[in-house]
């Protein structure tokens, strides 16, 4: 493995290798990490090679404000902080005092302590790996439908490489790895699988603010947002990696989760640890200038049963499945982004805490960053729209490939996210539920529809299905946007209006697409399970569109009603 020499140097402290959007004129620029920080206010937001790209980078950044300010802080620190921000210089200095402290341990060819990796790092056979292992958009085996390709996978700069670094220890997939020599765990000269690499675990979400400072603020938790009822909840131990020593090819103690630990919560630390969780052992190769190799292996071991006290960036969901199979009385899962179905579906369940009795365990958890921005009444001071930012990935063939990237924003106003007004919550249910119950009638008058001329129903109905929601997918962006909790009962009656005449219309459309043989209809005979009796009943379009209106207005009664 090549790894130029000892005075080789690309320090990302210093280095330009950040990918950031500027506010003022929307300049794609690279910037070193103290640039970032020191201009966070100038910046809108970061980008990168891919999405969860994103996701990776802004969770390194948050591990360096954790390290900077700590994580024991009450509403009126954080305040502070958010207000004055790093222009401030009592703030910029305790920014720039840590990453001074630590910024030895961000050179990424350090010889003896490189930055992600693990220095010396080889195989029985000291083989390294193209760089399409790290490149986590290149399909495994077949690179034809992605941007890369040819000589372009063969070298990278060492920007790039730093940014898939990072982003290769958060979602990096599961399957067998290079066998480290000296790592205890190789068997056969391989890393046999130990699961997905720490973020790909979660439903990921981010609160993304104007700015880069206020996006970083936004998703700045104090323990304090634990709640009372769990005490023992501890983030004491809570370090990012490079406050640790340098890490060795072998798991290390305390960190690495064996399996029968699998639920137990001490192995998780805090957001710190977790932001910066070492899943991988890594090691670059390069010629000094440019990256063109890569050595990953097994990492640290660790499965998210129970860690919603210490992942702030994820809801969660209760599991009878893991709770039977480990023994344990409650287990929460991190609820995973389902690819097919658009973020704003799934609002209910983070805009307001369920309302439970103490005594009892809830169903579902929204994630602390959301509860903690409510704790600190973030939307009744401050009238601001937000971008709530949704990241995932789904794993295929035994989590051992990326199938598919989840990259979904929704724009809202803080209030909508942190009231406590059980109303607001009603009303997004609400809102929501009409839209599903009424896409469900809908794609049942395309059945009957197709039952009027006498064709199967499944492909009307699934057509209507994804139409509709494409449809309501503008719609209900457009409508959240503009809701606050002060005028609340105002928009769930402008949405209903709105969701009642866009069912309408979709109705219209199918039904001016009628075949003749629906028009005219047929009589469809069924017969009753329970009694043996036989009815007939006649199918047309013009019946099955009362039907569905009638439906509707069941769904979104009248004024008056």
């Amino acid at each position: 493995m090549s790894i130029g020499n000892d005075n080789t140097s690309f320090n990302l402290m210093d280095r330009q290798w950040l990918q950031v959007i500027m506010k003022q004129d929307g300049a794609v620029l690279e910037l070193s990490i103290k640039e970032t920080l020191r201009r966070a206010k100038d910046i809108e937001c970061l980008t990168g090679d891919n999405t969860i790209q994103q996701f990776a980078l802004v969770r390194l950044l948050e591990a360096i404000v954790y390290g900077s300010f700590g994580n024991d802080f009450n509403e009126d620190a954080w305040w502070g902080l958010y207000e004055r921000g790093p222009e401030d210089e009592d703030v910029w200095h305790r920014i720039e005092q840590y990453c001074d402290a630590y910024h030895d341990r961000f050179d990424l060819f350090d010889a003896k302590q490189p930055f992600y990796q693990v220095a010396g790092l080889h195989t029985a056979k000291h083989e390294v790996s193209g760089l399409e292992r790290i490149i986590l958009d290149v399909p495994a085996g077949d690179r034809l439908f992605t941007i890369r390709g040819g000589e372009s996978l063969q070298t990278m700069s060492a920007a790039e490489a730093a940014r898939w670094l990072v982003t290769v220890q958060a979602f990096d997939p599961s399957g067998i790895k290079s066998g480290a020599v000296g790592d205890p765990r190789v068997k056969g000269g391989k890393g046999y699988p130990i699961g997905v690499a720490w973020s790909g675990h979660l439903g990921g979400y981010i609160c993304e603010g104007n700015d880069l400072w206020t996006t970083l603020m936004l998703n700045y938790v104090s323990r304090h947002a634990i709640s009372a009822g769990h005490m023992d909840v501890d983030w004491t131990t809570d370090t990012p990696i490079w406050e640790r020593p340098p890490l060795t090819q072998c798991a290390q103690n305390g960190y690495d989760q064996p399996a029968e630990s699998t639920g137990v919560p001490r192995y998780f630390h805090g957001p710190a640890t977790l932001y910066t969780w070492q899943s991988r052992r890594i090691l670059l190769s390069h010629d000094g200038e440019t990256v063109n190799g890569v050595l990953i292996c097994n990492g640290d071991r660790l499965k998210p049963q129970n860690a919603e006290n210490y992942e702030p960036m994820t809801s969660w969901r209760r599991s009878d499945a893991q709770e039977k199979k480990l023994k344990i009385p409650v287990v929460y899962m991190p609820r995973k982004h389902d690819p097919s179905r658009a973020l704003w579906r799934n609002l209910p369940t983070i805009t307001v805490a369920d309302a439970y009795d103490v005594a009892s365990v809830p169903e579902r958890l929204r994630p602390l960053t959301f509860n903690w921005l409510q704790q600190l009444q973030l939307g009744t001071s401050l009238d601001m729209p937000i971008r709530i930012h949704a990241y995932g990935v789904e794993y295929g063939n035994q989590e051992a490939v990326i199938d598919t990237i989840v990259d979904d924003k929704l724009d809202l106003n803080l209030s909508v996210l942190t009231s406590k007004n059980p109303q607001v919550g009603d009303a997004i249910a609400k809102a929501v539920n009409i839209v599903d119950a009424g896409i469900r009638e809908l794609a049942g008058f395309a059945g009957n529809l197709a039952k009027a001329a006498g064709r199967p129903e499944e492909t009307p109905r699934a057509h209507a299905h994804e139409l509709a929601y494409s449809q309501f997918d503008y719609a209900f962006r457009q409508w959240i946007a503009t809701v606050t909790e002060e005028t609340i009962d105002e928009d769930i009656a402008r949405w209903e209006k709105t969701a009642k005449s866009l069912l309408y219309r979709l109705c219209d459309d199918l039904s001016q697409q009628a075949s003749p043989q629906a028009i005219v209809g047929r009589e469809i005979s069924s017969r009753n399970p329970k009694t043996g009796e036989t009815t007939s009943r006649h199918y047309d379009a013009a019946v099955a569109q009362i039907w569905f209106r009638a439906k509707i207005n069941t769904i979104i009664p009248e004024e008056g009603e």
